[in-house]
């Protein structure tokens, strides 16, 4: 079932490839296909931040920074919609 590489111990190897299924698992979440391309003219509504209309800058893993007149506003991606 597992290899297990000689002059290692066992109780080494199984929470490397823990760590390392973690560590990917993560790597795929942060990746999230953010439906907006940089440049896209959206509007972000947040109860935090209000609404704004601007130009998508910045993707960062689920967030969207929303350029404004000279400000950045940082939106969860499904807090955007396309303008109308």
């Amino acid at each position: 079932m597992w290899a297990i590489p000689a002059g290692t111990l066992t109780s080494s190897t199984r929470p490397r490839r823990l760590s390392a299924f973690v560590h990917e698992t993560l790597a795929r979440a942060h990746t999230v296909a953010v439906p907006f391309k940089i440049g896209e003219a959206v509007t972000g509504d947040d109860p935090f931040n209000g609404r704004r209309e601007g130009v998508v800058a910045v993707k960062n893993g689920v967030f969207v920074g929303l350029q404004t007149a000279g400000q950045i506003f940082f939106y969860d991606y499904r807090q955007i919609r396309r303008l109308e």
